[in-house]
């Protein structure tokens, strides 16, 4: 993000998020410059250059394997990310363990390591059927924004791309471009946390899930203190009731919170903003000039 809040100082921070949550890790910066906005980019950079990008992202020529590694990295792209969660008919386990190992070598993938701990072993007692089932599961990142783009957005319309038709993709982008863009202003938010929190040393940071709850944000310092956070990518103020939820889902997994923390696209309500709650932090978007 620090490189597009300097090559396009020009623009306003929602716009910067917006074209890193697209081109970040794209090889071709300079290319961006020539046009007007991130729409025209989309489609002078990515579509109008579909066949080169297509090579680019074929990572082996046996058609099969490359058929199944797209229907992964789809998955993951739409999905909710958990490792296991692309187990379908058509893939099995043991081959989406091949499939992983071979995107993990190649630093297509990451993982995120689920921070859930296990249901704890009491002598005499047994866990119901659906606990005994229970999987704590990692979840996958992938390893740059362009190619998360390139799985959600262009993967899915192959075939019209190929014949110049873009109108389906016009329509995703429509519907959901701004969904797309909330992960990665998530993602940015935890690295903000680790920057701007000085009170103590954060010595994590990451999402948090477990059997019951999602948080977008959950930091942990060197003295044991934890940050719960909600980030909102939304054309509309974050207002009490959003931290109030996020309490509520702090307190259902049991999570001691020293700090709650709102990152808003759109600010925040006069109640938050005339807030004197010293365990509260709020950041607009300004804070994310920092970055």
């Amino acid at each position: 993000m620090h490189a597009f809040n300097q090559d396009f100082s020009y623009l306003d921070i929602v716009e910067r998020i917006g074209y890193f949550a697209v081109f970040g890790g794209f090889c071709d910066i300079a290319s961006l410059h020539r046009y007007e906005n991130l729409h025209e980019n989309i489609i002078h950079n990515i579509l109008e250059r579909f066949d080169e990008w297509q090579s680019h992202f074929r990572y082996t020529s046996d058609n099969l394997l490359q058929h199944d590694l797209d229907t992964l990295l789809f998955r993951i792209a739409v999905g909710d990310r958990k490792s296991h969660s692309i187990y379908k008919n058509d893939i099995s386990q043991p081959r989406g363990k091949e499939l992983y190992k071979l995107l993990y070598n190649r630093g297509i993938i990451t993982k995120e390591v689920s921070r859930e701990k296990p249901f704890p072993k009491i002598p005499g007692h047994f866990l119901k059927k659906e606990l005994r089932r229970y999987q704590i599961e990692d979840k996958i990142l992938f390893a740059d924004n362009f190619t998360r783009f390139w799985f959600t957005f262009i993967v899915p319309f192959y075939d019209e791309i190929a014949k110049g038709d873009f109108q389906g993709v016009h329509a995703q982008l429509a519907e959901n471009l701004d969904k797309y863009i909330s992960f990665t202003f998530e993602n940015l938010s935890n690295k903000l946390i680790r920057k701007v929190f000085t009170q103590e040393h954060i010595i994590e940071a990451g999402s948090y899930w477990d059997k019951h709850i999602e948080l977008d944000l959950l930091a942990k310092t060197d003295e044991g203190t934890l940050i719960a956070g909600e980030c909102k990518w939304k054309n509309q103020r974050i207002s009490k009731n959003i931290l109030n939820k996020l309490q509520k889902k702090c307190e259902v997994a049991n999570l001691k919170i020293g700090y709650f923390a709102l990152f808003s696209k759109s600010g925040f309500s006069n109640e938050l903003q005339k807030s004197k709650d010293p365990t509260l932090l709020l950041f607009d978007l300004k804070a994310f000039e920092r970055l």
